[in-house]
């Protein structure tokens, strides 16, 4: 009997002599690796399915879409060059306040003529159309030439951000 209660004295020892700190950071690190089970449990398909959110719900791949309109030919002063005529379309049901990604213009056979990053701020409701425009000067000679050599022009906007309110 003696040995039991000097193994239980033993044991209970330290709990005994813990502070307050000390005693939450315990509980703290139990929880912690409970959570960290559950998580590995979902992760690894252990466990029971978890539930879609039904709050926020899912963007497509690419919620802006672009079409190119036209190409203009522009003769200044000293330098020629095209302007170009996009038009942005928000595909989903949400307002985005700015979007943002690569836009890039590829010729009738799929080659790349040009390819740049492009930032819109401007608020685009759900639904909506917003045309714009950018140059390109003949300093840029390969990319102007492709441009005016190419017969018809599909344009894509890559690695598309938006930003709007969740």
């Amino acid at each position: 009997m003696r040995p039991l209660l000097l193994s239980l004295l033993f044991l209970a020892g330290p709990a005994l002599c813990q502070t307050k700190t000390e005693k939450r950071l315990t509980g703290l690190e139990k929880r912690v690796t409970k959570v960290e089970k559950r998580l590995v449990k979902l992760e690894t398909g252990g466990g029971p399915a978890a539930a879609a959110p039904s709050a926020a719900p899912r963007l497509p791949a690419s919620p802006i879409g672009v079409a190119f309109l036209k190409k203009k030919q522009v003769v200044g002063q000293e330098k020629l060059g095209i302007k170009l005529f996009l038009e942005f379309e928000n595909t989903t049901n949400r307002k985005f306040f700015a979007f943002n990604g690569t836009l890039v213009f590829k010729d009738e056979n799929g080659a790349v003529i040009w390819s740049r990053p492009y930032g819109h701020s401007e608020p685009l409701g759900a639904g909506e159309r917003v045309e714009v425009s950018m140059g390109i000067l003949s300093d840029q000679a390969r990319e102007y030439l492709r441009f005016v050599r190419a017969k018809s022009v599909q344009v894509t906007l890559e690695r598309q951000e938006v930003y709007g309110v969740e």
